[in-house]
């Protein structure tokens, strides 16, 4: 007689998955995540992109769509991820000022996956937006894994892979 095979109900669930790695502090993070979210915008103020970088995990996911919808994701190593947000940190306006709305799940006490609902003024310009982020904590330090934010798609950005091509990593 042959033995019966092991399928999901025999498998011990407490042990694996989810259940296995319950937060088990949810108040910590979001208040190490409030403090990053801080921290961050006075880097880019400083227009510190060495400082910026230190805060991602390599490769990192970055994920947009264009002005018509159609959403497009690469992954980035650390030279093409400085190479474009380059501009975007040497020509802000040093005015600029933010406020955030983080809304923040605790998946474990290694995972957060951040809403930002944000404000931001620069000069007379306001608008607001909404992105998204993966942090990954890595020897105590919270990190940068995944990014989303609507309409950067279709931009030209010379040091980012081509579709389909994955990165160097160093």
């Amino acid at each position: 007689a042959e033995a019966p095979k092991e399928g999901a109900a025999d498998m011990d669930m407490t042990k694996m998955g989810p259940m296995a790695r319950k937060p088990t502090n949810e108040k910590a993070p979001k208040k190490e995540i409030d403090e990053i979210y801080k921290q961050e915008e006075a880097i880019s103020k400083k227009g510190d992109l060495d400082a910026l970088a230190a805060r991602v995990e390599f490769p990192v996911y970055m994920a947009t769509d264009d002005a018509k919808g159609v959403p497009e994701a690469k992954l980035y190593d650390r030279e093409a991820y400085i190479a474009m947000m380059k501009p975007f940190v040497e020509n802000m306006p040093k005015d600029t000022k933010t406020t955030h709305k983080l809304t923040t799940s605790v998946l474990s006490d290694s995972l957060v996956v951040v809403v930002d609902d944000f404000a931001m003024t620069m000069g007379k310009t306001k608008f607001s937006g909404r992105n998204s982020a993966l942090l990954v904590k890595r020897d105590g330090q919270w990190k940068w894994k995944a990014m989303a934010e609507a309409g950067w798609g279709g931009m030209d950005h010379p040091a980012a892979p081509p579709a389909g091509m994955p990165p160097t990593t160093k």
